[in-house]
């Protein structure tokens, strides 16, 4: 086989698997002490993904004291650059009682786990932020245990994050409502490297919030550099705001046809507004590149020397030409840019919503605005 040079990334797991990984290394030990068993040192644990076969997770520590069990993972997440690589889950689970039907496992958020304060997300307002899916790991993880030791319980699952509220301050979560930690995440147990999974969950969360807030508009910003100006001008309540980096076209996939949406701006800078008016939805440097053709083009319709064509041809960065037509009174170019992403933007959201752009230059000024109606 050609050896191609590329490194083969590794995949992880998810925060949802790491905390069912703990829930059943805690139960199986529980379980064990309660039977008067010596209670095994483990240094792994079989854990069951939510699209079948298993997954080993390795275990830093299992400790059992009285009615409780505590069960410490580390997560790992591969290759893929996660917030909450490295971090501590611990979940620690309670006896409560023996029932003689079938067990029952609840299952509450602790420490640097978050809280829902406002509707829209998958978890309802008032419970911790643990999605279905892990829910289903954790619950189904804890009951394989039960059925190992052939008893039927009661028991009170926590799940705590020790630096769960400091990682939060680097996702999403504050803006979405969800405050004093981290979510539980993961949709089918494994991290795939760079998926990107958690930002596009973040980005509909954040839609879905908006609209559960009785909101009908939103906006979807390239960045914060933008999103701060456009603040300034449409005057929107903080929820309507959602940053979508690299991934403005999922974001409006995901807005179209939604039930409650009538209204859709696109805020970008230069450098991203160029790639989405060509036609590049997915704006990370490795998806997509800066059109200077394209842009050069547009120059020439608008009337530029072929002097000025070829500096647009040869400029380094977006930012270069963006310096270069503001200096020779191209502002036209910028008009046909923000109409573009405008048109762009508006195939994807298809009928039912109506969609603006606005272009937002670097002195954190407003250079375009299309709206419906506008080329």
């Amino acid at each position: 086989m050609k050896d191609t040079g590329k490194k083969v990334l590794r995949k992880g797991f998810t925060s949802g698997t790491s905390a069912a990984a703990g829930a059943k290394a805690a139960a199986v030990a529980l379980f064990e002490s309660m039977a008067g068993k010596r209670v095994l040192k483990k240094t792994a644990v079989s854990v069951t993904l939510p699209r079948g076969g298993t997954l080993t997770v390795p275990l830093k520590s299992v400790e059992v004291s009285g009615r409780t069990a505590r069960a410490t993972v580390v997560k790992d997440a591969g290759d893929d650059p996660d917030v909450t690589n490295r971090a501590e889950f611990v979940t620690g689970v309670e006896f409560v009682r023996v029932n003689p039907k079938r067990s029952r496992v609840i299952i509450r958020g602790g420490d640097g786990v978050g809280v829902v304060t406002r509707p829209g997300l998958k978890t309802p307002v008032g419970r911790p932020a643990i999605n279905p899916v892990p829910l289903m790991m954790i619950r189904g993880a804890v009951l394989e245990a039960a059925r190992g030791a052939s008893i039927k319980a009661t028991v009170v699952v926590t799940v705590t994050v020790p630096m769960g509220a400091k990682l939060a301050e680097k996702t999403m979560n504050p803006r979405l409502g969800i405050v004093g930690g981290i979510s539980i995440l993961g949709t089918t147990g494994i991290v795939e490297p760079m998926s990107l999974a958690a930002y596009t969950h973040s980005i509909s969360c954040g839609t879905d919030v908006a609209v559960a807030s009785g909101l009908d508009e939103v906006v979807f910003s390239t960045g914060r550099s933008s999103e701060k100006v456009v603040e300034k001008s449409l005057r929107l309540p903080p929820l309507a705001y959602v940053l979508t980096g690299d991934h403005m076209g999922f974001a409006l996939r995901d807005a179209r046809g939604r039930k409650g949406l009538a209204r859709v701006t696109v805020a970008g800078q230069f450098g991203k507004f160029t790639k989405l008016a060509s036609g590049h939805f997915e704006t990370h440097c490795t998806d997509s590149s800066v059109e200077f053709e394209f842009l050069s083009g547009l120059c020439r319709k608008h009337g530029a020397t072929e002097a000025l064509v070829k500096r647009v041809l040869n400029a380094n960065t977006a930012r270069e030409v963006y310096f270069i037509l503001k200096e020779n009174g191209l502002d036209g170019v910028f008009k046909t840019v923000t109409g573009m992403v405008r048109k762009n933007s508006k195939e994807i959201t298809g009928e039912g919503i109506e969609v603006a752009a606005v272009l937002v230059g670097y002195d954190n000024d407003i250079v375009g605005v299309s709206r419906t109606g506008a080329v």
